[in-house]
């Protein structure tokens, strides 16, 4: 079983075989203060949260990601395993019984498992996502571009198999037909944020970052707009981790014109509670650059939104 710093690499597959350190340094730097507002802006506020999930009451699935975030891989597998019989052709089942394999390091296993069950399930489209998945992770493309290629022509709205096909082409540096693949992805299903980032990915190895900023505005401005909310989030996120790292080289400037500039993507896609930790951040943002009007403000807006704030509540000083 791999150490539990291997977590991290393995939650970010499929289409992304390596690990940024970048959020890991950012930690380093004003630590107290820094961590603070970090671990708010991750987790959501919510008065009534528990530490632990009450596993009797989560859905199977549930439960096997929730042992899988704990690194108990088999554990997580024996439940995936256990409710196939009722998701014979899930790929998001399937995909997470690979992560599990590979996890443990167990990929040949992997492939016996799926390949006798295809005997039995030649029509599956999930089946040889799953085949194609792990093939992929063992660097194998040119196999796992084929597999993916039959998941397709079984099931044409299996967006795990075009996003997947998408980053074995976008490996060979194929990147237009990568390009391709990925939107039919988009198409299948526009809130799965996977798809987005990996078609922000590709762009920028085709040198073309600014692409996936002027498509967002395209959508904002025509009949796409189900495609903004993800475009929306995935620019978001790339902005929360650049001001992660110019807060972390001291720049309050740079970190605070980032988080804005989220809030402003936030309201163009109508994402109301992802404002709330932004605002909330920002608040602590512009305490720490000692413009207290502004804090306090930013705080309150946090309150409007979510009453239940507790830390911005508390942050509210009276008025006299």
């Amino acid at each position: 079983m791999p150490h539990l710093k291997r977590i991290p690499q393995i939650l970010n597959l499929p289409f992304n075989r390596k690990f940024s350190a970048l959020f890991r340094r950012s930690l380093n730097f004003h630590c107290s203060n820094w961590v603070f507002w970090v671990f708010l802006l991750l987790v959501p506020s919510n008065t009534n949260a528990q530490t632990h999930p009450e596993m009797s009451g989560l859905p199977p699935e549930a439960k096997g990601d929730f042992y899988f975030s704990q690194g108990k891989f088999e554990e997580a597998l024996e439940i995936y395993q256990s409710i196939l019989k009722d998701k014979p052709d899930s790929s998001y089942l399937f995909r997470s019984m690979v992560k599990s394999w590979h996890a443990m390091e167990a990929l040949d296993v992997a492939k016996n498992f799926l390949n006798e069950y295809r005997q039995s399930h030649e029509n599956s489209s999930a089946v040889w996502y799953a085949l194609g998945y792990v093939h992929y992770i063992k660097n194998e493309d040119k196999i796992a571009e084929e597999l993916f290629r039959r998941a397709t022509e079984l099931d044409p709205e299996n967006g795990l198999a075009w996003n997947n096909w998408a980053a074995s082409l976008s490996n060979g540096k194929r990147f237009q037909e990568a390009v391709e693949k990925v939107r039919i992805a988009i198409r299948t299903n526009p809130k799965e944020l996977m798809f987005f980032f990996n078609l922000k990915k590709i762009y920028k190895e085709l040198g073309e970052e600014q692409r996936f900023e002027k498509e967002f505005s395209e959508t904002l401005n025509s009949d796409g707009k189900l495609y903004a909310w993800g475009y929306g989030k995935v620019m978001a996120r790339s902005l929360r981790q650049k001001s992660f790292g110019d807060y972390a080289k001291g720049n309050l400037t740079g970190a605070i014109a980032g988080f804005e500039k989220i809030i402003n993507i936030n309201q163009k896609i109508g994402d109301v509670k992802g404002q709330v930790p932004i605002l909330f951040s920002l608040g602590l943002l512009y305490e720490e650059s000692g413009d207290l009007q502004k804090s306090q403000d930013f705080f309150r807006q946090v309150l409007t939104i979510n009453p239940d704030h507790i830390q911005a509540r508390e942050k509210i000083e009276p008025i006299n």
